[in-house]
């Protein structure tokens, strides 16, 4: 294990335990094993039924750096990601999901550009693994790029980076404490509220250094929660998509933020559709009022028709949007 440096920032990692006793270890031993040694990483386990709590107090016994909180009820992800950050020390603080895994040198370069570039906040690639590791796709930026806060193109470089899919995840990321010591999860969402988390950052408007590197490997199950439809899915939607809005609404008449949200909201919208229409117990008329709260909502419909055409939607589903008549809604969604 790599030695300790008193000149070394602190670097805390939370990671939210629940039902991944399958990976944990796994997960546990690529933070641990980081090349970048002076780590304070929080173990919440949230009210985990399996051998999570177990995996996570043997941790704890091993590795003086690990630390674990057991929390009696459930909270979800985000109230434990809340409960972590309540006990972060660090000067700068990471996520990772216990699935997921970190790339061995991810902490060791992300300190390295905040120190040699004065960046307040480093995003980094990912791979797509599935169950067994393989990896089967790669969300990376063609090259590194920064946003600097006085310069001009600064919400312009963002609204790229939230187009390119780099902002939405907590996770990917390393945080100045300073930017999220008062920022917290909205528990009350179910989807979307990692961005919303993101964005509330980036209202302190740090220096931001993007990398093309893929660092972290996420574990995409086809049988996760992501791909589920829950009511609140199609409310937290339409909230998320608010908040972009206001957080670029003095620059949407750069073409180029213009262009970036408008095809992060269309596309945002068009990923929920299918869940929709997927959904089990839920009567076409529903699914169609659903579908319509996002597609009829004033603020984001302008944005949405800006970009309809170069979304990545289905022709079917561009012309139902256009349309946006119940009635087509209802047999399209049966």
């Amino acid at each position: 294990m790599p030695e300790n440096s008193p000149n070394q920032p602190m670097v805390s990692i939370v990671v939210p335990v629940y039902k991944a006793e399958r990976f944990l270890d796994e997960c546990i031993r690529s933070i641990v094993g980081q090349t970048y040694s002076n780590l304070e990483i929080i173990l919440v386990d949230d009210a985990s039924p399996d051998q999570c709590p177990r995996i996570c107090d043997e941790w704890a016994e091993r590795d003086e750096r690990v630390s674990v909180i057991h929390l009696d009820n459930g909270k979800g992800a985000s109230g434990a990601r809340n409960v972590g950050l309540d006990h972060c020390t660090g000067d700068y603080v990471m996520f990772v999901d216990s699935d997921d895994l970190l790339k061995t040198d991810a902490v060791r370069y992300s300190v390295k550009q905040v120190l040699v570039g004065d960046y307040d906040l480093v995003i980094f690639g990912k791979h797509y693994i599935d169950e067994y590791g393989n990896v089967s796709r790669t969300n990376v930026i063609d090259h590194d790029m920064a946003a600097i806060a006085d310069e001009s193109d600064y919400y312009t470089t963002l609204s790229y980076l939230l187009r390119a899919d780099y902002l939405n995840p907590p996770w990917g990321k390393l945080f100045a404490h300073r930017l999220v010591e008062h920022v917290r999860f909205d528990a009350a969402m179910c989807y979307e509220e990692d961005l919303v988390f993101v964005l509330a950052a980036l209202e302190a408007k740090p220096n931001v250094f993007a990398s093309s590197k893929a660092l972290y490997e996420y574990r995409h199950l086809e049988s996760g929660m992501a791909s589920v439809f829950k009511r609140e899915k199609s409310l937290n939607v339409v909230q998320a998509n608010h908040k972009k809005i206001q957080f670029f609404a003095d620059y949407m008449n750069d073409k180029g933020v213009c262009e970036n949200v408008s095809f992060h909201i269309a596309n945002d919208i068009g990923w929920v559709i299918p869940m929709i229409k997927g959904g089990k117990e839920i009567s076409a008329s529903q699914k169609a009022d659903y579908v319509m709260e996002m597609t009829g909502d004033s603020q984001l419909r302008p944005c949405m028709m800006k970009a309809l055409n170069h979304s990545w939607m289905t022709r079917l589903q561009k012309i139902l949007i256009t349309l946006n008549w119940k009635w087509l809604w209802e047999i399209y969604l049966r």
